[in-house]
């Protein structure tokens, strides 16, 4: 069977960033068979008709919530391999080929994922991303403990079912317990060239804010067994 993908994209009140998200997404170049799906999470806006205008297939959850809107859209998926992105992210023009590429050439790789660079970003952040961040996840790859962002990874549909799926009560980090649960059980690669650019705005928090919530949030999950607390909404 031919190999194909579905991209899905979570989108709540998107339509500032969706458009060059989905414009990305319609230049692949060599890429393989593959649908769009844009689930729209609650949205107030006109996130929905946009990703329309773009062909896009669009998957409704109203429980407002990442690890939902997630959730939907893998579980609408129809391809064999599914690719995550974000309404903030632009991906290169071989986004979806390198994919097709690693997966076709080894049946047994469970899942893939790259950095995450800010250009927005001010410049101690964009070379943060760029070094520190990205030497983390080479490591941690290494040493099989994953740690991917929602906007830039794809695994193989039964993986992602063998690994339990998204862990939907949670309001942040559900991306980063996925890869932590399928390195357990697939071979996983982290490509440094599978590079995506989203926007900073996850910043506008403050940096020592966003560290002692991270910080917060790592205690409740792994001392306290409880779910992340509620990230800030920014727009």
């Amino acid at each position: 069977m031919p190999l194909a993908i579905s991209v899905v994209i979570p989108a709540h009140n998107e339509e500032k960033y969706l458009p060059a998200c989905l414009t990305a997404l319609s230049r692949q170049v060599h890429a393989p068979a593959h649908e769009i799906i844009v689930v729209d999470n609650a949205s107030t806006d006109s996130t929905a008709a946009i990703a329309l205008t773009y062909g896009a297939r669009v998957i409704h959850e109203p429980r407002k919530g990442v690890a939902y809107a997630r959730q939907a859209g893998f579980e609408a998926a129809r391809a064999p391999i599914i690719a995550s992105t974000d309404a903030d992210t632009v991906v290169p023009p071989f986004w979806l080929a390198l994919i097709g590429e690693h997966f076709r050439a080894d049946p047994a790789l469970g899942a893939i994922y790259g950095p995450v660079y800010w250009p927005d970003g001010n410049p101690i952040e964009q070379l943060m991303l760029r070094y520190p961040f990205v030497w983390a996840q080479w490591l941690a790859n290494r040493i099989h403990r994953d740690l991917w962002w929602g906007s830039n990874f794809a695994v193989r549909r039964d993986v992602f079912c063998a690994a339990g799926g998204f862990p939907v009560g949670w309001s942040s980090g559900e991306d980063n317990d996925l890869s932590l649960r399928v390195s357990r059980i697939a071979p996983v690669r982290f490509r440094i060239a599978l590079a995506v650019n989203a926007s900073s705005r996850r910043s506008r928090e403050g940096w020592l804010r966003l560290i002692r919530r991270s910080a917060t949030d790592v205690v409740r999950r792994s001392v306290l067994r409880r779910p992340p607390g509620l990230m800030p909404d920014f727009r």
